[in-house]
């Protein structure tokens, strides 16, 4: 991977593994392997993240339900077909796991893309005006990720 796709898309999350590995896909004679991870935010509240991982990169650790994993990734999307629909699905893809966390709270996300289609704003129920945005974000290999965001009015004083 080159260098500027690498810092197109750069995630880190630490957090409790709360579903066993499961058996994906394989690439190449490559094992890939999902899981979920309950991962905290600032607020103590809790989001599920679905996790992709190389089975080169678990095979030597304990990695099971209730365990925590610190790991290194890009954020990626691909299609896949549900009841006959097609839908966008979201996975952390794992390309390292270290043994610790770096800082206290260490999740994080960074993409650099391009707007696909024009913001949709409007108003939450709690009156907080933000904008639905659809990120293309570029990787290796000619490939794209299209990334769902949300985007909150910001007050510059």
């Amino acid at each position: 991977m080159n260098n500027l796709t690498e810092k197109n898309n750069k995630v880190f999350i630490s957090g409790e593994i709360v579903s066993e590995a499961e058996f994906s896909h394989e690439v190449y004679g490559e094992g890939f392997y999902e899981m979920n991870v309950l991962v905290k935010r600032l607020s103590g509240q809790g989001d599920v993240l679905p996790v992709t991982v190389s089975e080169r990169l678990i095979q030597d650790k304990d990695l099971k339900t209730g365990s925590v994993i610190n790991a290194l990734g890009q954020f990626r999307s691909y299609n896949k077909l549900v009841d006959g629909k097609s839908r966008l699905m979201l996975t952390v893809f794992v390309r390292e796991i270290l043994d610790y966390a770096p800082v206290k709270n260490p999740n994080s996300i960074v993409l650099s893309g391009y707007i696909c289609k024009p913001p949709v704003y409007r108003t939450t129920p709690f009156n907080r005006e933000i904008a639905d945005i659809l990120i293309a974000v570029n990787r290796s290999y000619n490939k794209s990720d299209y990334i769902p965001c949300l985007g909150q009015k910001r007050e510059i004083c």
